[in-house]
């Protein structure tokens, strides 16, 4: 810079005098002191402006050395930035929300006591179906040689069958069971239960209880009046099945009750004492319908859910297996809870029926 301005110092001194012919000596004089008055004058000027341009790079240079040696505290968004280098920044999680309580099952129970592993089987049928419109009804029918083969193993194999009074003795903390418990039930109260069923059950000493819907008593099929009486007499069961066999969860309160209320009468008022066992038609019950046949009397009620746990505090909804045309006497023994008889077993008394109780069903 101080030579620039040196040089411009050195170029207004020696600047040449112009040769003004015609002026004389004073027009040169003055014109001499024009020029080099002009040239002190630019020389000012260029220093000027070296001296303000040194000033600018001197004061940008201290700026970049103070920004250098200076730590940047610099303020960010953490909600709007993400390091490049440094760890993600993480939102702070949501405070939990605990999950909603369950909501409680329904009490459908009305007593307390311990559990059983008791298998309660259900029959509809013994009969050999002949009417294959009704391929449901083909499906319930076990055909009264397989009924016996089956009462001869369970006599074979130890088993007991018992009632449900028994049942819940035993739930109750009473008398215990036999070895190899089981229920044997069947509903509707068809008319094979009187001629076939029951007394293959009494040759063997066992008891069954039959669930008669009051209403279809001396219809077509179902027992009549008198052969309940008979059958009650011979040592079985009967329990109640409602009046008309229909879907109570489907009935309003009113007519609910009346069909429980109105069966368990009709039986009473024919047999002569308290029917305490109830089967819900097609295994449908709920909240309203199990109080309605708690509130009746009965002492306790049958589903057609699947199991052979029963409990005393689960007395209005116990478990039950369905036997049905397809089992053979060895799948009717894993049901029943007792061994399968060998592979090559057979019925030693095979029992020979009149062609009524081979009748099947066919309206």
């Amino acid at each position: 810079m101080a030579l620039s301005v040196t040089w411009w110092l050195l170029i207004a001194r020696e600047a040449p005098v112009p040769d003004n012919e015609g002026m004389g000596s004073a027009g040169n004089t003055k014109a001499l002191t024009r020029s080099r008055s002009r040239s002190v004058v630019i020389a000012l000027l260029m220093l000027a402006l070296c001296a303000a341009s040194a000033a600018a790079t001197t004061y940008v240079a201290r700026a970049r050395d103070a920004v250098a040696s200076t730590p940047a505290t610099v303020a960010l968004d953490a909600s709007s930035f993400t390091s490049p280098v440094g760890p993600p920044i993480v939102a702070a999680a949501p405070p939990a929300v605990a999950p909603p309580a369950a909501t409680p099952a329904p009490a459908i129970t009305v007593s307390t006591g311990p559990c059983l592993n008791v298998p309660i089987l259900v029959y509809h049928y013994i009969r050999i179906a002949n009417n294959p419109k009704d391929p449901l009804g083909w499906s319930l029918s076990v055909t009264p040689r397989e009924f016996q083969s089956q009462m001869d193993w369970l006599h074979a194999a130890g088993g007991h069958p018992v009632t449900m009074e028994q049942l819940m003795t035993a739930l109750n903390g009473g008398a215990g069971l036999p070895s190899h418990p089981v229920v044997l039930t069947f509903d509707d109260g068809h008319d094979d239960f009187a001629t076939v069923a029951a007394p293959i059950l009494a040759r063997n000493g066992f008891v069954g209880i039959n669930y008669v819907v009051s209403g279809f008593m001396g219809r077509y099929a179902y027992m009549t009046a008198a052969q309940v009486q008979n059958v009650a007499a011979m040592g079985m069961v009967i329990g109640a099945h409602t009046v008309d066999h229909v879907n109570l969860n489907a009935m309003s309160s009113q007519v609910a009750k009346t069909e429980i209320d109105a069966s368990k009468s009709a039986l009473e008022h024919l047999l002569g004492h308290p029917v305490k066992d109830f089967a819900y038609p097609y295994g449908d019950f709920n909240d309203s319908v199990v109080s309605l046949v708690a509130q009746a009397g009965f002492r306790d009620a049958v589903t057609m859910n699947y199991g052979t746990v029963q409990c005393g505090s689960q007395r209005f909804v116990f478990h039950r297996i369905r036997v049905v045309g397809a089992d053979s006497v060895w799948s009717f023994a894993g049901k029943a809870g007792v061994q399968p008889p060998p592979s090559n077993w057979s019925d030693p008394q095979p029992a020979s029926y009149s062609s009524q109780s081979l009748r099947g069903y066919t309206t």
